[in-house]
């Protein structure tokens, strides 16, 4: 029962990042580094994303699971396969709505709205405590075999992929950069208030 519960959590997590990377790819304004890379490169490998961020996420699962492949699990799995099944499926839903048409003003809240729950998302998968997807794991491995802190890693690593994603033309903006710079340290808040199951989460600070 534990383990169904500990799943159901995770799911939420997921379907919420679904929502905000779709919401932020509706509103024009960018969406967060690693699914505008995994957009870029879709558009010039003629793939579908989910196809494509899984194939991208297998690639780092590699380095993952020789540097600490403790933190593999569940939701490691969900995360690879689904994620970029509900982008695309929020998409399709909320692209009727024409949020790229929307005042600057509104744009703004959907940027603020995306990221909020972007970072919520991310911290609820995580704090699931079955596994973490390969490029939310690079960051604690990281940060541990440099002696950084987590927020300065994970900053790092998203503005490697927000350049990535510049170089292959995917949907970059001011979402893109306000989750490269404010991801990190938004879902450590985001993991100190969020309930947790019994064992150690992934991200200490």
């Amino acid at each position: 029962m534990k383990k169904v519960l500990q799943i159901a959590y995770i799911m939420v997590g997921l379907v919420i990042i679904g929502v905000a990377a779709s919401t932020l790819r509706q509103s024009g304004l960018g969406v967060d580094p690693f699914t505008a890379f995994n957009i870029g490169l879709s558009t010039k490998l003629g793939m579908s994303l989910g196809v494509t961020q899984l194939c991208t996420n297998l690639i780092m699962m590699i380095y993952v699971f020789f540097n600490n492949k403790k933190i593999i699990g569940w939701g490691t799995l969900l995360n690879m396969t689904l994620v970029g099944v509900f982008i695309q499926i929020f998409t399709s839903v909320l692209q009727p709505l024409h949020l790229s048409g929307a005042s600057f003003l509104m744009k703004l809240v959907l940027l603020v709205v995306g990221f909020l729950l972007f970072t919520l998302g991310s911290a609820i998968y995580m704090a699931g405590n079955m596994g973490t997807a390969p490029y939310d794991a690079v960051a604690p491995i990281l940060s541990k075999q440099l002696h950084r802190e987590y927020d300065a890693v994970r900053t790092w690593q998203d503005i490697t992929f927000v350049i990535l994603a510049f170089i292959l033309a995917g949907p970059i903006g001011v979402g893109t950069i306000a989750v490269a710079f404010g991801a990190g340290s938004m879902i450590s808040i985001w993991n100190k208030m969020l309930p947790k199951f019994p064992q150690d989460v992934f991200i200490k600070n």
